[in-house]
């Protein structure tokens, strides 16, 4: 059954807000019920961690408003050390941290609610840190266990499973890597081996009086979490619903699975509450900080602070002020990388905006309208990485950067799909006076054209790696092999070599948009890792020759061992360095190359 908003009743616009557990600040994201329709009880959302979190972001945030619909205050929570959160993931006591992040999210919820009553759902580690947190902070009214494990050893052996499977091309791992790096997102060997000792028998009250299991739909069923459960007196309910692996594929490729949010909706939605709602003037009484011990609103004027700006305030990002006032450093703002939100890649974004804010930059990471927490224009469609629109939405943001620091010069920076926006913005004349593309597709530039290129170039990236497998070489030589496509583009990459060989992409190609920027005193950094697609093209069209023309505005570094997304750690560090670097001016990076050797 699909549950729905009532008709033609609208629902409060979200809420991003800070509370405190500790000391620390944890970011939540508030979903209010319509006022006639609220039944007096909170849910709290317990993501999923590194990668997973990402790929499932729009999902959580469309479940907090089906379940607000419903007449729920719904809180979306950051732990402690992920998102927008303080913290980082190489902290002590990552583990406790996390389930002390979620019983601050309870108390507040139930502050929100005006009630006692509060739910839990939480995704895959974040399933098993709900199963704990309610044991530990006392019992939630209802859980829901999405795609949970049943031991913390079975949810590390997993994130160590599809950390060997993740390593990229050209990427160079750490020859000993005591932390798990997911895709580039990792986690301490602290929290591995506090996750790993975590077992269902930690579990010794029932957690809630009712649980719902939700199964992934590519796996058998697990019995063993439902029969401890049982055990304990729960009352559990179990379903399979279509689209849990989709949700978890990589962001650019993941898929909201409506049946499943369909059927937590009408779970919950069943759940009696007893006590009435309390009216609007006794929630403000027991608002933020009037509990003793419960979570409090922090108001600090040099923190971080959620803002929301552009026509209709339908774009959201977090803003760092700089922490000291410091002459003639400028104002960034980076660009979402694909489809993922505001923190960036493995939350780059966040590690850099802090370390730019206590540097005296004034830092804007934001996303681009239907990707994260943005809306999408009138008459737009998405999400999508490369929107109609990002031109339109990169010159908001730098318009409101503009007038939060208006004597600030403004550098605009972005990994991938963000470092082709950036580039964009110096072409197409936006107020920046400096970029960073750290690889971006320079080739979308040619268009059609250039998607071909990419096409051949990958291609033959194939073949070269087919040459290094001895099953290959093998069939090869049985003739079972066919070589007129593999022929067809060493020829196509040789003619593009030819001519560029000759300035005839030189001179119609990207060095034409090279020298408009250079033309308006845009400086520009370009990032290439070795072996990346972006890097090729760039040297197939870049001419030293005419280099010292462009004078120092535009340079470019080459990294070894980084990959495309720099998801080894010290392919992070280093990137973090150049980027700190040429954002203090006047200095600016040189053109070179460097290695992992560099920094380590």
């Amino acid at each position: 059954m699909r549950v729905e908003a009532p008709a033609r009743i609208s629902l409060p616009t979200p809420e991003p807000r800070f509370i405190e557990a500790d000391g620390r600040r944890l970011f939540t994201w508030h979903h209010a019920p319509a006022p006639q329709l609220r039944r007096g009880a909170g849910v709290v959302l317990c993501p999923a961690l590194g990668y997973e979190s990402m790929s499932a972001y729009a999902t959580w945030r469309l479940l907090a408003e089906r379940l607000a619909s419903l007449g729920f205050d719904v809180l979306r929570l950051d732990y402690d050390g992920t998102g927008n959160s303080t913290g980082d993931y190489d902290e002590p006591g990552r583990f406790d941290a996390w389930l002390g992040s979620i019983g601050a999210a309870m108390d507040r919820a139930r502050e929100l609610a005006g009630s006692s009553r509060v739910g839990l759902v939480g995704l895959r580690a974040g399933a098993l840190l709900a199963l704990q947190a309610a044991a530990v902070q006392g019992s939630a009214d209802r859980l829901v266990l999405w795609s949970a494990f049943p031991s913390g050893r079975a949810l590390v052996r997993e994130l160590k499973a599809f950390a060997r499977l993740s390593r990229q091309e050209h990427a160079s791992e750490e020859s000993i890597e005591l932390d798990v790096n997911v895709a580039g997102h990792l986690l301490a060997a602290d929290a591995v081996k506090s996750i790993g000792r975590w077992t269902l028998e930690a579990v010794t009250t029932a957690p809630a009086p009712r649980v719902l299991l939700v199964d992934r739909d590519d796996r058998s069923e697990d019995q063993v979490i439902a029969a401890r459960l049982e055990a304990l007196g729960c009352d559990v309910a179990r379903i399979r619903p279509d689209g849990t692996a989709a949700m978890l594929a990589p962001p650019h490729f993941a898929q909201v699975p409506r049946e499943a949010l369909d059927a937590i909706a009408s779970w919950l939605d069943d759940w009696p509450i007893s006590a009435p709602p309390v009216s609007d003037d006794a929630r403000r009484r027991c608002g933020p900080g009037a509990r003793p011990g419960g979570a409090r609103r922090l108001q600090h004027d040099n923190q971080e602070r959620p803002v929301r700006f552009g026509a209709g305030n339908r774009l959201f990002g977090m803003l760092s002020p700089p922490h000291v006032d410091v002459e003639g450093a400028p104002s960034i703002v980076l660009f979402n990388t694909g489809l993922e939100h505001h923190v960036g890649p493995h939350r780059l974004y966040v590690s850099l905006a802090r370390e730019w804010a206590a540097h005296g930059h004034c830092v804007l990471r934001f996303d681009l309208g239907g990707i994260g927490d943005s809306d999408l224009p009138p008459g737009a469609t998405g999400p999508v990485a490369y929107p109609g629109h990002m031109l339109e939405d990169a010159r908001e943001a730098i318009a409101f950067v503009r007038s939060v620091a208006p004597h600030k010069p403004i550098m605009a920076a972005g990994l991938c799909s963000g470092g082709w926006l950036a580039f964009c913005a110096a072409r197409d004349g936006l107020d920046v006076a400096a970029v960073v593309a750290v690889n971006p597709p320079l080739y979308l530039r040619d268009g059609l054209a250039g998607m071909q290129w990419f096409s051949e170039a990958d291609e033959l990236e194939r073949y070269h790696r087919s040459m290094r497998d001895p099953s290959k070489w093998a069939k090869a030589l049985r003739g079972a092999a066919s070589y007129s496509t593999f022929a067809g583009l060493v020829a196509a990459a040789l003619r593009r070599q030819v001519a560029a060989w000759v300035g005839v992409s030189v001179r119609g190609g990207l060095a034409t948009d090279l020298a408009v920027i250079a033309g308006r005193g845009v400086r520009t950094l370009f990032v290439f890792s070795r072996g990346d697609f972006g890097l090729d093209y760039w040297q197939l069209h870049w001419d030293p020759a005419r280099a010292p023309a462009l004078g120092e505005c535009i340079q470019h570094v080459v990294v070894d061992g980084a990959g495309h997304s720099f998801r080894p750690r010290a392919a992070q560090q280093k990137l973090r360095e150049l980027l700190t670097h040429f954002a203090s001016w006047p200095a600016a990076a040189p053109t070179h190359e460097v290695t992992m050797s560099d920094h380590t």
